[in-house]
């Protein structure tokens, strides 16, 4: 026993270090970068790392292992094989600072050994109010700064505890008269290591290709345009590895732990915790913290899950700290009709 589970858990490391060092690559030679705070403010496309799911944002965004409902899309595409039912829908608000909101909506259907999904992400920031050298205080004009994504995702099951999953997105940014474009892939690994439902996961997110902005400058007053000449900057590429487990102290409570390394491309190494108490499968409360942030860290969360006619429905709500930037509010729905359920053995690892 003892000599198959080191074999396991030697397997998934050795796969998470790999995947851990291809995240930086999206530029090709690169190599791992262990002082990423030197590249801060260095990758495009930042909303791409808005985190999307009150229930991962509450467990601290630790949730590399722990994707397997609606945001598995969004954090762990192999994760997608380990939903509740054959068929799942979820949506998630964020309540971001500066007004600014962001709405995510999710489809996937899985068989018994595939699974496919798909996901649509959009940023809206109002109007903005124009100004320039002569007009302080506005031009009377107003401007929009908008993002979207949308992506498509298959996993795989390819033995009863081992899923892979990868997805492919397409981004645009428009600000003003300008406009970002690039198309993006998320890889990831989902392994049950058969103790308990302890599970290891790992992802890399937001891979691909330096982003170049385009567009044209708006005209001066006399008429001239300048030539435009854009700098391209890095994908914000991020590497996670986790782990996660559930610890059942009666037929009414269990507690579940979860933890991530986090490794974006232009900052520091993190590390992410969560914990989250279940009573009576209804009630969920949650916590999460993550290390080596300028500000802030700390989040907090709670769910409530029924089942109706044979429909799972969860709803969930958290808050994370962004120091000065405030506090910052989640909310989502996660559905998943039960009347083709997988046995209960699918916790454990074991695929009908």
């Amino acid at each position: 026993m003892v000599g198959t589970l080191a074999r396991r858990l030697a397997v998934a490391v050795s796969a998470g270090v790999l995947l851990c060092a291809a995240a930086p690559g999206a530029r090709a030679g690169d190599l791992l970068r262990l002082f990423g705070e030197e590249n801060a403010g260095t990758s495009s496309a930042q909303f791409l790392r808005i985190p999307v799911g009150a229930r991962a944002v509450g467990l601290g965004q630790a949730y590399s292992a722990l994707s397997t409902d609606g945001a598995a899309i969004f954090w762990n595409p192999a994760g997608l094989m380990r939903t509740p039912g054959r068929s799942n829908y979820f949506a998630s608000h964020v309540a971001w600072t500066a007004d600014i909101d962001l709405d995510f909506a999710a489809y996937h259907r899985r068989g018994q050994n595939f699974a496919y999904g798909l996901m649509f992400g959009a940023l809206r920031s109002g109007d903005i109010l124009r100004t320039d050298e002569l007009h302080q205080e506005g031009t009377g004009q107003y401007f929009n700064a908008n993002q979207f994504f949308v992506g498509a995702s298959l996993a795989r099951a390819m033995t009863d505890r081992f899923s892979i999953g990868m997805t492919a997105k397409y981004f645009q940014e428009n600000l003003d008269e300008y406009q970002t474009k690039a198309i993006l892939a998320d890889l990831g690994i989902l392994y049950y290591v058969g103790v308990g439902d302890l599970r290891v996961g790992f992802t890399v997110r937001n891979f691909g290709t330096d982003i170049r902005p385009g567009g044209t400058p708006p005209a001066t007053p006399d008429g001239y345009v300048a030539a435009a000449d854009f700098q391209s900057f890095p994908a914000p590429t991020v590497g996670a590895f986790g782990a996660a487990r559930t610890w059942n102290f009666s037929s009414k409570v269990a507690l579940l732990t979860t933890a991530d390394f986090n490794h974006p491309s232009d900052y520091s190494e993190s590390f992410r915790l969560g914990a989250e108490l279940a009573l009576r499968r209804q009630l969920f409360l949650r916590g999460g913290y993550e290390t080596n942030r300028p500000e802030g860290g700390l989040a907090a969360g709670f769910g409530l899950m029924v089942e109706r006619h044979q429909l799972q429905i969860r709803v969930d709500y958290a808050y994370s700290d962004m120091g000065s930037f405030g506090v910052i509010h989640h909310f989502s729905i996660d559905l998943s009709p039960l009347w083709r359920r997988p046995p209960a053995a699918i916790d454990q690892g074991r695929l009908p």
